[in-house]
């Protein structure tokens, strides 16, 4: 319904979807029963609410991706749909762009998002700041075993974690000569076709059920825009990780010690076939790539972002 509403309207579908009435009431109840000093904009879909807020409140918004760019993915997979999909990515990269120029400051997750936005944006307020993690880094526990065990944890709901999921067991998986078990955590994995060599736990409470059972990590990605908040997450606690160069986009991260980065089926097939496998199970990130991701070490800035924003508006 948002998607053929978008055809008479100016804003796009993803927009038509989030701007439900009564969501727009609550924010107008909340603006108005507060003394706000300032409002964050939860992505780029919710600008939208700055017209529901008092024109006196500043704006920061939280980038976590570029809408448009998934769009552009989902293209190829609708060609039938390829003239309303056309219109959808011009009408959403125009959207997104404009909310940048109306925040105060934006906060991006990517440095390759916050690139895009201050060349589309000149004099745009940007920071960027990188998926960040409060809890204590969990130790890891690694049993010895007789085959490689990957782990891999995902929102199978979302659909570009599918297809890299198609790819990983169609294209690399069959090819593997050596014992190994794909240990598959998240939403949905449960209802994964299942194979003699995959073990699915369904969604998990619990980051050491997921530690404990696992040589490394692996990162499978292909598909999706922003940046790999479970990568993100494996590095902060140290985990080593197999990933291709798409699940890296945007983090400030390299090839080294606890983390390999390979892009080929070919590639991946190789590596989990020699020793080079068995050399990353038994490494781990460094504590600098590590605390990269770590809360302490962006409060200030974020700070400074913060107040600059909203006194300086």
């Amino acid at each position: 319904m948002s998607l053929a509403k978008s055809c008479i309207s100016a804003l796009p579908a993803k927009v038509l979807f989030a701007r439900q009435p009564e969501f727009r009431r609550r924010i107008c109840a909340a603006a108005r029963s507060h003394q706000y000093d300032a409002a964050l904009i939860n992505g780029s879909d919710m600008c939208w609410a700055i017209d529901a807020l008092p024109p006196e409140i500043p704006t920061v918004l939280i980038a976590h991706n570029l809408e448009y760019q998934l769009l552009v993915q989902q293209l190829a997979n609708f060609p039938f749909f390829s003239g309303i999909f056309k219109r959808e990515i011009a009408k959403q990269r125009g959207y997104e762009i404009e909310c940048f120029r109306r925040a105060e400051g934006v906060i991006f997750l990517s440095t390759i998002d916050m690139a895009w936005g201050c060349s589309q944006v000149p004099g745009l307020k940007a920071l960027y700041v990188p998926p960040l993690f409060t809890e204590p880094r969990i130790p890891r526990k690694r049993e010895p075993s007789a085959h490689l065990r990957l782990g891999l944890l995902a929102d199978f709901a979302w659909w570009p974690n599918q297809q890299n999921w198609k790819w990983l067991v169609n294209d690399i998986m069959p090819k593997i000569r050596r014992p190994i078990a794909v240990h598959v955590f998240g939403r949905r994995s449960e209802q994964l076709a299942s194979c003699d060599r995959v073990v699915a736990h369904g969604f998990v409470h619990n980051l050491l059920t997921v530690w404990d059972q696992v040589d490394f990590m692996i990162c499978p990605v292909r598909r999706g825009a922003g940046v790999n908040i479970k990568l993100a997450e494996s590095l902060y606690h140290r985990m080593p990780i197999l990933a291709t160069t798409h699940a890296i986009r945007g983090l400030d991260c390299q090839s080294g010690s606890g983390l390999a980065i390979l892009d080929s089926a070919e590639e991946w097939v190789s590596f989990l076939d020699s020793p080079q496998a068995d050399l990353l199970a038994a490494q781990s990130p460094s504590d600098e790539l590590s605390r990269q991701f770590a809360v302490d070490r962006h409060v200030a800035k974020l700070e400074n972002f913060m107040r600059e924003a909203v006194v300086g508006r």
